[in-house]
């Protein structure tokens, strides 16, 4: 499909107006992607040439070169953009990403709920991960399945949910687990900052930091780990699960007692926990041999916290926990609005064009949240959806890039809202709690 010359002009100027005129090219250079005067492939011809095979689901070499065409005007062969991809475009396009995460929002997503009303900023930490061609497998190493050794990328990233910002970003391997990246947010947190996280984060000497920064975490607590009350005296886990009873005490954790927190337990629905249980039995691997104390536990929701009673009773910790799904909408935006694991097909085999390739896309993200989302929501009349906003975006671009935004505003308040459901709420709702 022919790009035109109009919709081609609206998308550099959207990129101009961010980049602040030269601002690509100072990154390109300082990343070492562009050496000298561009002749045939300049920077932002290259990232936007990408970008617009991308909104046509066209990840080839054939339609990034054609495009990068109707941008320059000057001819452009598949060969001439292969030969672009190296080492120095990855760092030009993660150099990119970071430019793009340091800029800050001009609008807030929602403002804050009673939930979340005593922090300064919500932050999530969690990944998601992706399948890429087996021949990748010596440098995203993935699973085993069959004998044989998968690809698999993973993309660890920090959101304030609040405002829905991206703080940072990190590409590695599906082996590269969770909690090897558990230390991320210390850089990023401040005091009067709360982090919510999942299990597979679990590191004490880092809820310890946290602690010691001033700054509040939210989190499962893991089984089998060592509980003292504050007075010193062993807590046994048989005694603590006596009685299907809520819990809400403070207490030290691990061997050395050195991290104090709130340990909040809360029974789960009788169906829920039986449906926990029969998972775990379930379990393919035979070494773990459940005993049956993590039977009984697996009957609860147990949150470790050091936020105090003061500002949250039990139920409030419980439900602002439940935020930490809503990365899985985030995520799924990626994957089925922008199209991010099918544009990673088969034919990308070369581990510098599949970096590069993620770190655009991540970059397009971030730019689509706050050229597009951000300021759509704000004036929207009701919840928007993230998943129909994106998906509505990517398949009308050119007609989103051209159209005034009081017209897309509008589009948007038609097209894209949340369904009205009784029995589950959306983020929105959840946000307004």
């Amino acid at each position: 499909m022919s790009t035109s010359g109009f919709f081609n002009s609206k998308i550099k100027k959207r990129f101009d107006i961010f980049f602040n005129g030269s601002t690509i090219d100072t990154i390109a250079r300082s990343s070492g992607f562009l050496q000298r005067s561009a002749k045939k492939i300049s920077p932002m011809d290259f990232v936007m040439g990408f970008v617009l095979s991308c909104s046509q689901m066209q990840n080839t070499f054939s339609q990034w070169a054609f495009q990068i065409s109707q941008l320059s005007g000057t001819p452009v062969s598949k060969q001439a953009v292969f030969d672009r991809l190296g080492p120095s475009s990855v760092a030009f396009a993660k150099a990119l990403l970071e430019h793009v995460l340091l800029q800050g929002l001009c609008y807030r997503y929602r403002r804050p709920s009673n939930l979340f009303s005593h922090f300064k900023r919500v932050i999530l930490q969690d990944s998601t991960t992706l399948h890429l061609p087996e021949k990748l497998s010596e440098v995203f190493r993935g699973n085993f399945s069959k004998g044989k050794q998968k690809a698999v990328a993973r993309v660890q990233t920090l959101i304030d949910i609040c405002n829905m910002q991206f703080l940072h970003f990190s590409l590695g391997s599906f082996t590269d687990n969770d909690q090897s990246a558990s230390q991320q947010p210390l850089e990023k947190i401040s005091a009067g900052e709360l982090l919510i996280r999942d299990l597979g984060y679990f590191v004490l000497e880092v809820f310890e930091k946290l602690g010691g920064k001033g700054a509040f975490f939210l989190s499962r607590l893991r089984f089998g780990l060592n509980m003292y009350d504050c007075n010193g005296k062993q807590l046994h886990l048989k005694d603590l699960l006596k009685s299907r009873s809520k819990r809400d005490m403070w207490l030290m954790i691990g061997k050395q007692k050195n991290v104090k927190v709130r340990m909040i337990m809360i029974p789960l629905p009788e169906q829920l926990a039986a449906q926990r249980i029969r998972k775990a039995k379930q379990d393919r691997d035979r070494r773990l041999n459940h005993s049956q104390d993590y039977y009984r536990w697996l009957e609860y929701t147990v949150l470790i916290t050091n936020v105090g009673e003061e500002t949250w009773t039990a139920a409030q910790a419980d439900q602002a926990y439940r935020v930490r799904w809503q990365i899985e909408i985030v995520f799924k935006s990626w994957k089925s609005g922008f199209h991010l694991q099918q544009l990673l097909h088969n034919g990308c085999t070369n581990e510098k064009r599949i970096s590069t390739n993620i770190y655009l896309l991540l970059m397009f993200i971030c730019l689509f949240m706050q050229k597009i989302f951000l300021p759509v929501v704000r004036y929207a009349k009701g919840s928007v959806s993230l998943i129909k906003c994106v998906k509505f975006f990517v398949l009308n671009m050119k007609e989103v890039i051209a159209t005034g935004r009081k017209q897309f505003r509008d589009i948007i308040d038609k097209y894209c809202k949340y369904e009205k459901r009784n029995h589950r709420i959306n983020l929105s709702q959840l946000f307004s709690a």
